[in-house]
């Protein structure tokens, strides 16, 4: 039975979250403040949903917990998600509170929580998650997250023996958690463009864990992402459950091999790290119970969060909104690889400059260069624009990665950096944005499409 310091942490928690959306707020983190402050066990002695799915990962939880979020509502279910990112304890603590109804009993059919993986040590054990997602775990942040080897034991340890696993079959790390627990792996065959030695700075993983012995790729998308074999043992990546066999891109179907069937979906994205997005939700769903066929047609409803990506075409100009998490180099190198492989005459304008970070003046610039830079060393890339207080350290990282100086400008106020856009000259306006500048960016793509339309 729970205690009358969990009904009353219920009934402030929830006056407080009324009092926060009054005045304007999104009520995502303080009423679980206050919910842990008044009992410190809350999130233990808090019914649970039916169904309980914990989203972690370095990159892409997100996208996943909205997307999964998203399709579990189209199927008709009362859900609740921590939406807005709020994912360490207190945010956690929230989306319960709002699983909740004023009684302290659970009004929902599942609750979804994105799960910061350095805080799951202060969610998993007691939230304990039917199904824990894991995405990734690259290199992060070094002052927050140290290795992704830390990160590991983090997870490994305090994730219930009880939850079953939803894992990345071309990701090492995290392939690689609670040894002993009921796990499925979803994972995308060998492509065309696929290669078997990194051109990538960071490649985190190259070394067999069981003899030391240097690990062969048989195919290598990105960074430690692919299929690796220790030519010394038996090691090797885990091969999928749910493999993808074929992306047809121009008809936008995706392939899966389901114990040994193939079987279509929609493809909401040609983007690599979104086909993996998309591909963890569709492993998510199946594995909850939905349907194959169901699963499709839900899948055919969802889409990528816009905070995440979006496109508006103005004047002949595609201005483009793109997440570049700042001081996590893999998140960065795919966004600037997906920017450089896209067609026509781009103009890039840098946002990156963690905000919060910024006001405290602590931030690690090292990342910087572990970002793969070069990527923007093309001809059709015929400016960057460098904004922010560390406008300068991108520019010596772009000097260092051969962009040439005519091709690169700084702005150390960001807003001042879309006066700089030479719009005359170019096809695309990719805006790339941290996780904490995001309304900045809207701002900055405001400004420009502003602009744009009085050139008209």
């Amino acid at each position: 039975m729970a205690s009358i310091k969990f009904h009353f942490a219920v009934i402030a928690a929830k006056i407080s979250a009324k009092l926060i959306k009054l005045i304007g707020g999104n009520a995502s983190n303080m009423p679980g403040q206050i919910a842990l402050k008044l009992c410190k066990d809350f999130m233990s002695q808090a019914p649970k949903a039916p169904l309980v799915v914990c989203v972690t990962g370095t990159n892409g939880k997100t996208t996943v917990s909205n997307l999964l979020a998203d399709a579990l509502e189209a199927d008709g279910k009362k859900v609740v998600s921590n939406r807005l990112g709020s994912n360490i304890a207190p945010g956690c603590a929230a989306n319960l509170l709002n699983s909740l109804n004023w009684r302290g009993k659970c009004r929902v059919d599942v609750a979804v929580y994105e799960v910061d993986e350095r805080a799951s040590r202060l969610v998993l054990p007691y939230i304990k998650p039917d199904y824990l997602v894991v995405t990734n775990l690259f290199r992060d942040s070094l002052k927050r997250n140290a290795h992704p080897d830390y990160i590991f034991s983090v997870i490994d340890t305090y994730c219930p023996d009880t939850t079953k696993l939803i894992l990345n079959a071309d990701e090492l790390c995290s392939s690689m958690l609670k040894k002993n627990n009921d796990k499925v792996y979803y994972g995308i065959g060998k492509l065309p463009t696929d290669i078997t030695e990194s051109i990538n700075i960071v490649h985190d993983y190259s070394i067999c864990p069981n003899c030391g012995a240097t690990l062969k790729y048989d195919y290598l998308r990105y960074h430690h992402i692919g299929y690796a074999t220790c030519p010394e043992c038996d090691f090797h990546s885990f091969d999928a459950d749910y493999l993808v066999t074929n992306l047809d891109i121009e008809n936008k179907e995706l392939t899966i091999k389901i114990k040994g069937v193939e079987q279509s979906y929609p493809l909401i994205s040609d983007i690599i790290f979104n086909i993996y997005n998309e591909l963890t939700v569709i492993t998510a769903l199946l594995e909850i119970g939905i349907p194959n066929e169901k699963v499709k047609e839900l899948v055919a409803r969802i889409q990528v969060p816009d905070s995440r990506l979006n496109h508006k075409k103005v004047n002949g100009v595609t201005v483009v909104q793109a997440m570049s998490k700042g001081q996590s180099c893999i998140s960065s190198c795919r966004t600037f690889d997906y920017v450089a492989g896209e067609t026509g005459r781009k103009a890039i304008v840098l946002a990156m400059d963690d905000y919060y970070d910024r006001k405290k003046s602590i931030e690690y610039i090292g990342w910087i260069y572990d970002v793969d830079y070069e990527f923007f060393n093309k001809e059709d890339i015929v400016q960057v624009i460098a904004t922010g207080p560390r406008c300068y350290d991108h520019k010596v990282r772009l000097l260092l990665a051969g962009v040439p100086e005519d091709r690169i400008s700084c702005a150390e106020e960001e807003m001042d950096g879309v006066n700089l856009i030479k719009t005359k000259e170019v096809d695309h306006v990719y805006i790339l944005y941290d996780t904490s500048t995001y309304n900045l960016s809207c701002k900055m793509k405001d400004k420009l499409v502003n602009s744009l339309e009085v050139e008209q």
